[in-house]
């Protein structure tokens, strides 16, 4: 009786684990580990580029995956992020079924809020995809953007961040290539 209550907990945590792994996911890269052979084509005429004073950058470009199997195609937002601590380039996507709700995030929350000034105040506005989360804030000195990888190698944990003050104003841009992806 008690390895069967073992091995029936042990099956619940598994499942459990799996779960939340389900929900971290994109559709992009789930539809990606799916399918056998992929082809990704990236529209490089379309392209949102954040740098940072120290060489760190994250590039935001529509692409189109295709599974070379069955011909299905998806659109998807795909993020490039090159940090320096810890040293990693590392890939991420927004889904087709995020990518309306990112666009309003910015529309309705972050481009009325480019000029936003305040005395002893701060706000911030964050828009969490399964994939990344990307952030803008302003207090009284400065204006920032800040983008993590969610949960990338390690479960739970955003282990690679990407911040700037000097890109706001090309917040814009992100938002040309997130309509240009519908």
């Amino acid at each position: 009786m008690k390895k069967v209550i073992l091995l029936t907990a042990l099956f619940l945590m598994g499942f459990g684990v799996y779960a939340q792994n389900e929900n971290v996911e994109s559709t992009t890269r789930k539809f990606i580990d799916k399918a056998q052979f992929t082809q990704i084509n990236k529209d490089w005429t379309t392209i949102a580029e954040f740098s940072s004073g120290i060489g760190e950058y994250v590039n935001f470009f529509p692409i189109e995956v295709i599974d070379l199997k069955t011909n299905e195609k998806v659109n998807a937002l795909q993020l490039d992020m090159y940090v320096k601590k810890p040293e990693a380039f590392k890939t991420a996507w927004v889904g087709l079924d995020e990518v309306d709700e990112f666009i309003q995030f910015i529309e309705k929350n972050v481009i009325p809020n480019l000029d936003l000034k305040f005395k002893k105040k701060s706000t911030e506005f964050i828009f969490k995809a399964k994939e990344m989360t990307f952030s803008y804030i302003v207090d009284e000195k400065r204006k920032r953007i800040s983008i993590w990888l969610n949960n990338y190698d390690k479960e739970g944990q955003a282990n690679y961040y990407f911040w700037t003050e000097t890109q706001v104003d090309k917040i814009p841009d992100l938002l040309k290539v997130l309509k240009k992806i519908k």
